[in-house]
This record gives structure tokens, C-alpha cells and sequence, in this order.
């Protein structure tokens, strides 16, 4: 049994949410769905995007509208990072091959973002293994963080 304390502490710990997101401009949401036999946590159309967005012509490519497709791990209380990123790698499993396909089909940029939220000097252990590296890197993932410290 966990005493008060163990309790507090635990409370205490960062929120860690891992995405893994599929970008592009000729992203077909609803046959990725299906193909990957995965529901989304959200998706995000062309239309979707705000009209102020969608008007400006001046926008790089990266910033413009498109569509997006997006599957989310959290864990909280959370001490390190390979939790929430192999709770998300196991959603992946056996899916690789496919996602390789969707990307070349659509010319789709993935990445996965890694947010955390975090009381000042109670971050979790900002690590990587190799084994999550190197299963990302075959996809050709970018990885990035978000953190908010309060």
C-alpha cells in the first residue's frame, strides 16, 4: 500500500502525451483510416483550416493548409518518455510496411510529437533509447518535443 507521501509525489509527475501525425496535401483521411485499421484521435481537413489561413498565398508550403491525421498516447503520472512512446509504437505494430506505402502514395511528411507538461525541476527522463530511434528512423520520422513548465 502507498503511503501519503508516495501518493503526493506520484501526483507530482509530468503528463506525457506522444502523437504520432501524418501530414499532407493529398491525404485521403478516411482511406488511411481504413488502410491502417487505426481510429484517429483527430484528423484535420483542408477546409478545416481557418480562412484567414487558407487566403494567404504568401505562406510557405509547410505552413499552408492540409490535411492531417493524428493517433495519441498519454500517460500521466509519467517518470520517462518510453512509456507513452512504446504504448504508441505497439498502436504502429505490424502497420510499418503500410505506412511506408501511404507515404510515397501521398507524399506525406510524419512526425511525432512528444508534449510534456511539467512543474519546474520534475520533468521526466528526457531520453530515447535506440530501439525507439531506430524504429522511427526506418520510417522516416521526425521527432519533437513540446514542453510547458510551470
Amino acid at each position: 500500500m502507498l503511503d501519503e507521501r508516495t501518493v503526493k509525489d506520484m501526483r507530482e509527475f509530468p503528463c506525457v502525451e506522444v502523437s504520432f501525425v501524418m501530414e499532407g496535401r493529398k491525404l485521403d483521411l478516411q482511406q488511411v483510416t481504413e488502410e491502417l485499421k487505426i481510429t484517429p484521435a483527430s484528423t484535420r481537413g483542408i477546409d478545416d483550416w481557418p480562412q484567414i489561413i487558407k487566403d494567404n498565398k504568401s505562406l510557405p508550403e509547410e505552413l499552408r493548409p492540409r490535411y492531417v491525421w493524428c493517433i495519441c498516447c498519454e500517460e500521466r503520472p509519467c517518470k520517462t518518455l518510453e512509456l507513452p512512446v512504446h504504448k504508441l509504437m505497439s498502436r504502429l505494430e505490424g502497420k510499418e510496411k503500410k505506412l511506408i506505402e501511404l507515404c510515397k502514395k501521398y507524399d506525406l511528411k510524419n512526425s511525432v510529437v512528444i508534449v510534456i507538461h511539467a512543474e519546474a525541476m520534475n520533468l521526466p527522463e528526457l531520453v530515447l533509447p535506440p530501439d525507439i530511434v531506430s524504429y522511427f528512423g526506418k520510417l522516416e520520422v521526425e521527432i519533437g518535443f513540446d514542453m510547458y513548465v510551470y
